[in-house]
C-alpha cells in the first residue's frame, strides 16, 4: 500500500503548508527521512524555508545547513558512491543526476515509462541486463530496485561518455534526448560546449542539463574536501 500511505504523508504535508505550519512540516521533514520517503521529505523541508520567507534560490541556501542537507541529501550512499567510483565518476555527480531524475524516489515512473531513481525506460534497461548479465531473471519492475536503478544509471551513462569522447554535455543529453539526437548536435557544435547547449533542439533536455550542473554545484559545496 505504498501509493496510499504515501498520498495520506503528501495531504499531511500540503494541509501544513496551507496553514503555514512551519514546526509542523520540519518534524514531517524528520520522520518522511526516516521512512526513506526523500522526495517527500525534500517537499517538507523547501516548505519551512518558504514559510520563514525564504522564497528565492539563493536565499534558502542562506538558511541553517541542516536544510541544505536534507534537499541536497546524500541518499543511498552504499549503492550511488560504489557505482560512480567503479564507473569513474565523481559521486557528487552521479548524487545530481538522481536527484534531478527522481528526488531519490525509486518507486516513481514517468509519462514514458521511465522507472525508477535513474528513469531507465524499460527498452534500455533490457539492453543493459543484456550487456551486464544481471540481475538474474531481469523483468521490467527490476528498475524500481534502488540497485538496479543505480547500476544500470551510472553504466549506461558511462557508455554514453566513452561515445563521446568524455564530453559530459553531450553524455548527458544523450541520457536525456537519446544518443542519436546527441550525436547530430554535437556534430553541429563540434567541441563547443556553449554551442552546444544551443545546437539542442529540446528544451527538456537542455534544461536538464543546465539543472544538473547548478545541482552539481551545490552538491560539490555541501560535501567537497574544501567546502
Amino acid at each position: 500500500m505504498y501509493e496510499e500511505a504515501k498520498a495520506e504523508f503528501e495531504d499531511l504535508r500540503e494541509e501544513l503548508e496551507t496553514n503555514l505550519d512551519a514546526v509542523g512540516s520540519y518534524r514531517l521533514a524528520n520522520h518522511l527521512l526516516d521512512l526513506g520517503l526523500y522526495r517527500s521529505a525534500i517537499f517538507a523541508a523547501r516548505q519551512v524555508l518558504t514559510i520563514a520567507g525564504l522564497d528565492e534560490h539563493a536565499e534558502s541556501m542562506m538558511a541553517p545547513a541542516y536544510f541544505s542537507h536534507i534537499r541536497y541529501g546524500l541518499y543511498y550512499p552504499e549503492l550511488v558512491i560504489p557505482e560512480a567510483q567503479k564507473n569513474g565518476f565523481d559521486p557528487l555527480f552521479i548524487f545530481s543526476v538522481v536527484r534531478q531524475e527522481s528526488l531519490f524516489e525509486g518507486f516513481v515512473s514517468s509519462g514514458a515509462g521511465a522507472r525508477g531513481l535513474m528513469q531507465v525506460i524499460p527498452t534500455t534497461g533490457a539492453q543493459i541486463a543484456s550487456e551486464l548479465g544481471r540481475p538474474i531473471g531481469y523483468t521490467e519492475n527490476d528498475l524500481y530496485r534502488p540497485y538496479v536503478s543505480i547500476m544500470f544509471g551510472t553504466y549506461y551513462l558511462s557508455k554514453n561518455r566513452s561515445l563521446f569522447g568524455g564530453d559530459l554535455f553531450a553524455t548527458l543529453a544523450a541520457y536525456n534526448g537519446g544518443p542519436g539526437n546527441a550525436l547530430e548536435w554535437k556534430q553541429l557544435a563540434g567541441d563547443d560546449p556553449d554551442l552546444f547547449l544551443e545546437s539542442i533542439r529540446f528544451e527538456e533536455t537542455r534544461n536538464y542539463i543546465r539543472f544538473i550542473y547548478e545541482i552539481f554545484v551545490i552538491y560539490r559545496r555541501l560535501y567537497s574536501a574544501g567546502g
